[in-house]
């Protein structure tokens, strides 16, 4: 039985440093990332949709929600702060093109700009990832994250922690 538990905490570690690796990536091909509403663009988006994004079961309004959309090969396209109010926050992300896309958040609480652990590598702070899709000892595979744009869309995300 202390085997298992022993097992359980070394794989929920190695999940959470691979959830605050992915968290901590950025994509640096870009020096000066095009900002529109609050929304920094990596990339000079120039397509006619838009996408918003709805967040809920926040488990508190302090901090902030740390938001990144990636690609199908999981390169980070945007990304942005978004406040809270009453235990959820949206954004719209605009001007992008049809394709695959990812979406991956934290709730940075504490807004100290990462996905704070405990001793274990155990989550202190909320987050999620499109599809609400759940990873398996470790984050999701971008595959069980991607969606497909190809109209306005709206998606609806919920708070792990």
């Amino acid at each position: 039985m202390k085997k298992v538990a022993i097992i359980k905490t070394t794989l929920l570690v190695l999940l959470m440093s691979v959830c605050s690796y992915v968290f901590a990536q950025e994509d640096s091909t870009m020096l000066e990332p095009i900002v529109r509403n609050g929304v920094y663009y990596n990339i000079s988006e120039t397509g006619s949709y838009s996408l918003t994004l709805e967040i809920i079961k926040l488990k508190s309004n302090d901090g902030s929600v740390m938001l990144s959309l990636v690609d199908e090969n999981g390169r980070q396209l945007a990304r942005t702060k978004i406040p809270i109010m009453d235990l959820k926050c949206s954004v719209r992300i605009d001007s992008l093109q049809a394709g695959n896309y990812a979406i991956r958040y934290y709730h940075d609480k504490n807004n100290n700009g990462e996905l704070d652990t405990g001793a274990f590598g155990i989550p202190k702070e909320g987050y999620g990832f499109s599809n609400n899709a759940r990873g398996f000892m470790g984050p999701p595979d971008l595959e069980d994250m991607i969606f497909k744009l190809e109209d306005d869309l709206t998606l609806k995300m919920k708070t792990v922690n």
